[in-house]
């Protein structure tokens, strides 16, 4: 996807950005939730990218499945490279570095790395983000609560359903809709808008596009990622006949990929 198409995913989504943000300046964790390509990693991105440089540099994203060790070391390598004191200070009695850090972590214990993340995270304000998790287990959502209750360091879980079949026990940390932020699809006019943006960008409009708008908001379900994604693909000649967009051709490869990236994900 081009660099940029990060930018036109959150199109349409001011209300749920201002929600992320205002929940992100009182320190208030959130589930970020909705179908695969609905926009949530642009939402989170973007709203991190908008923050100050000395608080930017506190927010600790992970992205993709996780066990508990690796998620807990990916927190502590986080809050080093922030320049916490208490992190720098056990990795530097120990005689590592930055350059040996990952041998550092490698060589810790869960519960000394866990120990270090809680107690660092008790005394600096950070926040954390977990993207593109598969459920998460129970050790990944006892790390979860132990930041959020015992630190009252706030976790932005992204997923794709807000229930217990769909995020497991991390369930119990967003329960109402008061801890939930929706991503669901555009409304038609801005999807609309989107579309028109989309065509634009990758160069669809000297093509026969007769049925074209039409099937892409209905293939898309007018999830932003997938309107995004379906016209990148369509600005490949692969995918053209004559003056035409095989349109159905384009859903069942878009779709394709989409398993491919999830299995990835599962199995990484």
């Amino acid at each position: 996807m081009l660099a940029n198409a990060g930018l036109e995913v959150i199109q349409g989504r001011d209300s749920e950005l201002r929600q992320f943000r205002i929940a992100m300046q009182e320190r208030s964790s959130r589930l970020i939730w909705g179908p695969k390509d609905s926009g949530k990693t642009a939402l989170i991105q973007h709203a991190i990218a908008g923050l100050p440089e000395s608080t930017r540099r506190r927010c600790i994203y992970w992205c993709g499945a996780a066990t508990g060790r690796e998620l807990t070391a990916h927190f502590v390598r986080g809050l080093y490279e922030a320049g916490d004191a208490l992190v720098r200070k056990k990795v530097h009695a120990d005689r590592a570095s930055a350059a040996t850090l990952g041998r550092w972590l490698h060589s810790q214990s869960l519960i000394r790395l866990r120990g270090i993340l809680l107690t660092a995270t008790e005394r600096t304000e950070f926040w954390f983000f977990i993207d593109q998790l598969p459920a998460p287990n129970q050790a990944i959502v006892k790390l979860m609560k132990e930041l959020i209750n015992r630190c009252k360091t706030p976790v932005y879980l992204a997923g794709s359903g807000c229930t217990a079949a769909e995020i497991g026990s991390a369930w119990s940390l967003f329960w109402t809709d008061e801890y939930r932020i929706r991503l669901g699809p555009l409304p038609d006019d801005t999807a609309r808008e989107l579309l028109e943006s989309c065509i634009q960008r990758f160069g669809l409009s000297s093509l026969d596009l007769e049925g074209f708008r039409e099937e892409i908001l209905h293939l898309s379900c007018r999830l932003p990622g997938a309107i995004v994604k379906m016209c990148e693909l369509a600005s490949d000649t692969r995918y053209h006949y004559r003056d035409q967009i095989k349109t159905k051709v384009i859903h069942v490869d878009y779709l394709m990929r989409m398993d491919r990236s999830n299995s990835w994900s599962m199995n990484r």
